[in-house]
């Protein structure tokens, strides 16, 4: 997958003119046996939709706002048809770089391309991305977009605007190690914690400044937000503070799963090596096993419970990861359910000129939503983005 990857990159070094060009060479001849025939048209017809629904500024449209426990509060109300979305718009260009398409050149090169100039101009002076009204989930996957767009362009005028949002990030980290929905909160919250860990992850990984002490910080706040003990063991709590209608979840604990991953920590002995160094009692940390359990155990009801509700594709959009880096039977087992599940659910729409569009219906938040990370959840086995390179 390594050699898979540096030659993909040296063919846009070789390729690429000034700017944000790029040679787009999905290689379709070499698609993993696990994105079956049905999966790859399914793909094809979201990419197709995603297109078609692009704004002229490169952005897509979404409903802005924030979760209520299991609802939705739109900020402002009453949008009607949503508003350009800058986290939704981030991950629709990482459904298309998914399929290994690149701005600049290529059947999706001029959307990338747009999409990836929507967020470059999103960046605030003082690194914040933000768009209409949009808060720190959008900032994070904002700066992951923009860290796997640099990973494979290299152009200088996006290093600095990614340099800026990343320093933002890890300077909004509050004292309890994580992030809520508005900068320097003083509370935190685990799925918005591990938005920005997988951000400034991948940020570290193409050569940006991040302080190991702020991936340590927020490490420490997901370990303290663990169940160890009971029925719900191995599940990770929305916050680790008593607060009203705290929880754990599906989506939670695929999030904090993802969190130790990311963090390099594989075996419970480097998890509970990282518990004794940073204060926490060894016999409380999170037994990698159990949190597997914890998925395997609460798949189906969340399939049954939150059918097209964001908890869904929010959550296997982070399962995905976690069961993608446990790799072997596992994750193949892991992926072909939720393929098959992701299918039945896909909806198709045939346009005036033939072409099969396909889309994922979604309450509160949008169909961009859901269809870009249906896409990019289904292409995982093809290893283009490097967030699933092993």
């Amino acid at each position: 997958m390594r050699r898979r990857w540096a030659t993909l990159l040296a063919l846009c070094a070789v390729l690429a003119p000034a700017g944000f060009a790029q040679e787009s060479v999905p290689d379709r001849s070499r698609r993993s046996p696990l994105l079956t025939r049905a999966a790859s048209e399914a793909v094809e017809g979201a990419l197709r939709w995603l297109a078609a629904h692009q704004n002229e500024d490169g952005s897509w449209n979404a409903n802005v706002g924030f979760k209520i426990n299991d609802g939705y509060r739109q900020q402002p109300r009453r949008q009607y048809g949503g508003l350009p979305h800058l986290g939704v718009t981030s991950l629709a260009g990482m459904a298309f770089m998914s399929g290994g398409h690149l701005p600049g050149r290529g059947p999706y090169g001029d959307v990338l391309h747009k999409a990836l100039d929507f967020v470059l101009k999103s960046v605030k002076k003082n690194g914040y991305v933000t768009r209409n009204g949009t808060r720190m989930y959008s900032h994070a996957f904002s700066v992951l977009f923009l860290a796997e767009a640099y990973g494979m362009t290299s152009n200088r005028k996006l290093r600095e605007k990614l340099e800026r949002a990343v320093e933002f990030t890890y300077k909004s980290q509050n004292e309890q190690g994580g992030w809520r929905y508005a900068p320097l909160a003083r509370d935190s919250d685990m799925s918005i914690t591990v938005c920005q860990v997988v951000a400034l992850r991948e940020a570290r990984n193409v050569g940006i400044r991040v302080p190991k002490k702020v991936i340590d910080a927020a490490l420490k706040y997901v370990m303290e937000s663990a169940v160890f003990h009971g029925t719900d063991s191995g599940g990770f709590l929305y916050q680790h503070d008593e607060v009203p209608f705290n929880r754990n979840s599906f989506a939670l604990t695929a999030a904090g799963l993802t969190t130790m991953y990311q963090a390099g920590l594989y075996t419970n002995r480097q998890v509970q090596n990282f518990c004794r160094e940073h204060g926490i009692d060894p016999a409380r940390a999170p037994r990698i096993n159990d949190c597997l359990d914890y998925l395997r155990n609460t798949y189906a009801e969340t399939v049954r419970n939150y059918p097209n509700h964001y908890f869904y594709f929010y959550g296997n959009y982070y399962a995905m990861q976690a069961w993608y880096t446990r790799g072997g039977r596992e994750w193949r087992a892991w992926y072909r359910k939720v393929r098959d599940d992701l299918l039945d659910m896909a909806r198709e729409q045939r346009t005036e000129d033939g072409q099969t569009h396909v889309y994922w219906g979604s309450r509160y938040v949008g169909r961009a939503f859901s269809t870009a990370v249906s896409a990019i959840i289904l292409q995982v086995p093809q290893h283009y983005l490097p967030i699933f390179q092993r």
